[in-house]
């Protein structure tokens, strides 16, 4: 049985004895416990929330054969475990970038959750699903799932810090959906091509060029902090984050003066774009000129990922080598032979 449960309280289960313990290496979201009656105890904690825990499940296991999911970042880990016939339903499935769920979508085989940008519950009524992955950030009530027999679990992968963490999360999903031995499999594969790659980056670079990354938040710049999950990936590829003294569970806010004085300091400028039409120098600078005046701009040193064109934030969750690749090819030119481009690029359009 499952259960989303309050946000902010666990929910108090009589336990069997816990025989082991999965605490994750990389991940910080959840923990799984072995119990004696061959059920598991999954707990996941608040990353919004350092030390809260966000929902607590006793699991016993069984084939699930009718799932949901409310994210369309979710998908990556169904896949990845063969399951996408059991997905039945979608949020935002008119947005998937994974080709095969896709593909079953436009056949009918998946249904979308959402309308506009909200959930629809007629919809997950109409699948039924036995199980829906849903997230936990704004303020949804699910307790009308609940009420019907509807399992919800909680997923907050994409507030993980460390690109490995995000990662790790398929091995919930290998718990759900009893494929915890190939989830394992699976991310011992990912753990193994990441730091061979990032060791090697570490050994061979000499110059670790300083990189930003932002985005315009209204009249103020909002900046990923030195323990986010862009700053640690950076690291790794060889560079040196700018905002390297800074903390926080969220991004930074900066008044647009502040951030231009220590953006002035980078060699290379970072972004995540979401561009449909061609790219035009507008979408760096944000129809604001005074970013050309940045030496990473002026230098021509500035890269880009386009959400709308790359998966990113779906199948490069299982590809963070890839991604440690491309941003090394781009801030050690040296190595440009060994970039994929499959997500991250040099931006070529200047004028």
């Amino acid at each position: 049985m499952c259960s989303c449960g309050d946000r902010h309280q666990a929910i108090q289960i009589p336990d069997a004895a816990v025989m082991r313990t999965l605490r994750p290496r990389y991940a910080e979201g959840f923990s799984i416990d072995y119990l004696t009656d061959s059920t598991r105890r999954i707990v996941m904690f608040n990353l919004d929330s350092p030390g809260d825990t966000l929902q607590v499940i006793r699991w016993k296991p069984e084939r699930l054969s009718n799932i949901a999911s409310l994210s369309t970042t979710h998908v990556s880990f169904i896949r990845a475990l063969d399951r996408l016939e059991d997905l039945k339903g979608v949020g935002f499935a008119d947005r998937l970038m994974d080709a095969e769920a896709s593909a079953r979508f436009n056949k009918g085989h998946i249904v979308n959750l959402t309308s506009g940008n909200e959930l629809d519950p007629e919809a997950v009524f109409e699948v039924m699903p036995q199980m829906i992955f849903v997230y936990p950030f704004g303020t949804p009530s699910y307790e009308k799932f609940l009420q019907r027999g509807i399992g919800c679990v909680q997923v907050s992968e994409y507030l993980e810090r460390h690109p490995l963490g995000r990662a790790e999360w398929i091995k919930l999903f290998g718990v759900f959906l009893s494929e915890e031995i190939k989830a394992d499999s699976i991310f011992a594969g990912i753990v193994k091509s990441y730091l061979h790659l990032r060791d090697s980056i570490q050994q061979t670079t000499t110059q670790r060029p300083i990189v930003f990354t932002a985005s315009m938040d209204g009249d103020r710049w909002a900046v990923p902090s030195a323990n986010s999950f862009m700053a640690s990936l950076l690291g790794d590829a060889g560079g040196r984050y700018l905002f390297t003294d800074t903390s926080a569970t969220g991004n930074l806010i900066l008044p647009f003066e502040t951030f231009l004085t220590e953006a002035a300091k980078a060699d290379y400028w970072g972004k995540i774009i979401y561009q449909a039409n061609p790219l035009t120098v507008d979408a760096i600078v944000e129809g604001d000129s005074r970013l050309k005046s940045l030496g990473a701009y002026a230098n021509h040193h500035v890269f880009y990922c386009n959400a709308q064109q790359t998966d990113y934030h779906g199948q490069a969750i299982l590809e963070p080598h890839i991604l440690l690749r491309d941003l090394s090819a781009i801030l050690h030119p040296i190595d440009s032979a060994n970039a994929t481009g499959a997500y991250f690029k040099p931006w070529l359009m200047y004028q």
